[in-house]
């Protein structure tokens, strides 16, 4: 699958509705909510990503009567939808500047949805980074000592060390909490969260846990 071409907002919102259905206004303030302090997302960026993800084929759309008001569209994830979810989520970002919204996205999902596989991500992310250090070291190398360009790979190489030394932490909590079971079934829905009318359980799960 082409999972470096999936559109981060995207694959958030089939994140969301794999712990069952939820309308646009519930999964906006889920997203505000839960991943607020990574990810600003306007409502119309949101209806926008729904309006595509449906023509897509990766969410369906179904509208519940609502009294003295107009139906509500509810959306619900397609196992189409799932299946590109669960490949997005397993891989690294390639980009460094990606680390700070999509891989932490991708952490979240992970936490939430109690998937398998955490610390084979974190893993893989290290050594892409790693790859991007020694990129650096060689650059600055082929420098002059005292040519402005090495210092830049310098403070580039040292932010890349920064999100390293911050994977490594990540790692050893994953280490720690190895040996659960994925709560993901067959048609996609946590089993925490498949009978929870709202965001409650699995928001009160997430919050259980370090950000």
């Amino acid at each position: 699958m082409e999972h470096h071409r999936r559109e981060p907002l995207e694959v958030a919102i089939l994140g969301f509705l794999m712990q069952g259905p939820l309308h646009g206004y519930d999964l906006h303030r889920r997203v505000e909510d839960e991943l607020g302090r990574i990810w600003t997302i306007g409502l119309s960026n949101l209806y926008g990503a729904l309006k595509r993800l449906e023509k897509a084929g990766q969410i369906t759309c179904t509208l519940t009567p609502q009294e003295s008001r107009p139906p509500r569209k509810v959306y619900t994830i397609t196992p189409a939808g799932r299946d590109i979810f669960l490949d997005w989520v397993q891989h690294p970002v390639p980009a460094m500047r990606k680390v700070r919204i999509e891989f932490l996205a991708k952490l979240y999902f992970h936490r939430t949805l109690n998937l398998e596989g955490t610390a084979a991500l974190i893993a893989a992310q290290e050594a892409i980074c790693r790859e991007r250090i020694a990129w650096l070291e060689q650059s600055a190398a082929q420098c002059a000592p005292h040519d402005f360009a090495r210092l830049v790979f310098d403070f580039r190489r040292r932010q890349v060390q920064a999100i390293l030394d911050w994977l490594a932490a990540c790692r050893q909590e994953a280490d720690e909490a190895d040996g659960g079971t994925s709560d993901i079934r067959a048609d996609g829905v946590t089993s925490a969260c498949a009978t929870r009318p709202s965001r409650s359980q699995c928001s009160a799960r997430s919050a259980a846990r370090p950000r």
